[in-house]
């Protein structure tokens, strides 16, 4: 293709301007360290792909593990090639969320849950004909739903 020296000039002076935009993007594989393998749809960026780059949710604390072929998009801190960032997913892109290295499961309010309880409870009351005293025993586990949770964290 012959480039007109427009076009070449116009080229010199954008250059700086490639790394200042969002590009979208496949991951590869995910690390131990939770850094991304990608490689980027434009082929003017993606060259062998980039490897070890950070993800930026905006939220501090929190660890997310991806699916393998999950879209996301690719950016530049300061649009310096050398800095590049994951972030904004695409819907079905997240395995598992960790929140300030938790590994337990999170229930909501309303979600069904099991109870166990001991086998048999000492109970003591009133009723309308007297008081009583006895034990009580108790089928383990038992269904139960969730009344409250943590009110900080919604799901």
């Amino acid at each position: 293709m012959n480039d007109s020296a427009l076009a070449k000039f116009i080229r010199f002076v954008m250059r700086d301007t490639r790394y200042h935009a969002l590009y979208p993007c496949t991951v590869e594989a995910q690390a131990a360290d939770g850094t991304l393998d990608l490689t980027p749809d434009d082929e003017a960026i993606r060259g062998t792909g980039l490897q070890a780059v950070p993800i930026r949710h905006g939220l501090p604390g929190v660890r997310v593990k991806v699916k393998q072929g999950a879209r996301l998009l690719l950016g530049f801190e300061a649009g310096d090639p050398t800095r590049p960032f994951a972030a904004l997913w695409e819907p079905g892109a997240i395995e598992e969320i960790s929140i300030d290295g938790g590994t337990k499961p999170v229930a909501r309010a309303g979600d069904a849950a099991t109870c166990f309880w001991p086998p048999s409870v000492a109970v003591t009351g009133t009723t309308p004909v007297g008081a009583f005293v006895g034990t009580m025993t108790i089928t383990s586990p038992a269904p139960a739903i969730l009344a409250a949770g943590a009110p900080r964290f919604k799901a």
